[in-house]
């Protein structure tokens, strides 16, 4: 009898556990949702190519995921619990990884609720957003700085090791765009029977402080590096379509012609500009579901 009692209170222990920890587990995810933040118009997220208007696309998306999965470059993400009623919901943010408005639209075709608008198909019609000029004080084709120098020169002041990764991208851009008389002068330095991209690892193991200062020398005569920077624009992935023009200015207090990157109508705010933006801190920045209108400049 004492044995029945004993298996008794242990089952009850046991059922108060299990509810108690029930209980607990439900407030917590009661507090949490009832504590998080709500997601409106003023906490715009960057949305993926097509999505509705921001209400109408937390009504309509079903936060299954689907974006994300078929997402080439994995850049879409979903929203946390401190999202409100955006989580679950995906959205891009760009110093993490740019839309790079995919051919097809994979995102779009595979969203089962039209969230993501099913009218649109390329990525001149993704309507994301638009490109700011966000800091125009440290915009590098404002002050007449050329990106890929600026590039350059930054590695070659890191102290401790240069980054190999980053100085083979650069390279491997460059070298597709050197004069064949440029061409010629880097065969020499390197010793290379040939200047491709496919050779770029050879040059990376003659890479020292000395090789990286006749490099810089060079690339500020090459004929590539004759304008300002206009990454921005070489880099958008829809940049036949002339997203940012480049309009010569006078500045008023030096009174020195100066160059101002535009953002046009054409721009769909898909982030790659922000992305790839060389200054420490972007110079431009996507806002999301901004519109482009007319103005006098």
């Amino acid at each position: 009898m004492a044995n029945i009692e004993k298996k008794s209170a242990k089952l009850n222990r046991r059922k108060f556990f299990k509810g108690s920890t029930l209980v607990m587990v439900g407030g917590a995810l009661a507090y949490g949702i009832g504590s998080a933040r709500i997601l409106r118009s003023e906490d715009l997220l960057l949305r993926p190519p097509g999505a509705l208007e921001e209400n109408a696309f937390l009504a309509s998306c079903i936060k299954c995921g689907q974006c994300l999965q078929v997402c080439p470059p994995q850049v879409v993400k979903l929203g946390k619990i401190d999202q409100g009623f955006g989580i679950g919901t995906p959205y891009i943010v760009p110093l993490e990884g740019a839309c790079i408005l995919c051919r097809g639209l994979p995102c779009v075709l595979a969203c089962p609720t039209g969230a993501l608008d099913h009218e649109i198909s390329e990525g001149k019609e993704a309507a994301m957003g638009l490109a700011v000029i966000s800091r125009p004080d440290t915009c590098l084709s404002i002050k007449g700085i050329n990106g890929l120098v600026f590039q350059l020169e930054n590695l070659a002041e890191v102290k401790d090791s240069i980054d190999l990764g980053k100085l083979s991208d650069l390279l491997t851009g460059l070298v597709e765009k050197l004069t064949p008389a440029e061409k010629e002068q880097w065969k020499l330095k390197f010793q290379l029977l040939e200047l491709s991209p496919r050779v770029v690892s050879q040059i990376l193991t003659k890479i020292n402080p000395v090789s990286m200062k006749w490099i810089i020398e060079f690339m500020k005569g090459a004929q590539q590096t004759q304008h300002a920077c206009r990454i921005c624009l070489e880099e958008c992935p829809i940049n036949e379509e002339s997203p940012i023009s480049f309009k010569e200015k006078i500045d008023p207090d030096s009174g020195k012609k100066i160059v101002h990157p535009i953002v046009q109508k054409t721009c769909v705010g898909c982030g790659v500009c922000e992305m790839k933006c060389p200054t420490p801190e972007p110079s431009i920045t996507i806002v999301p579901r901004l519109k482009w209108k007319e103005v006098s400049v």
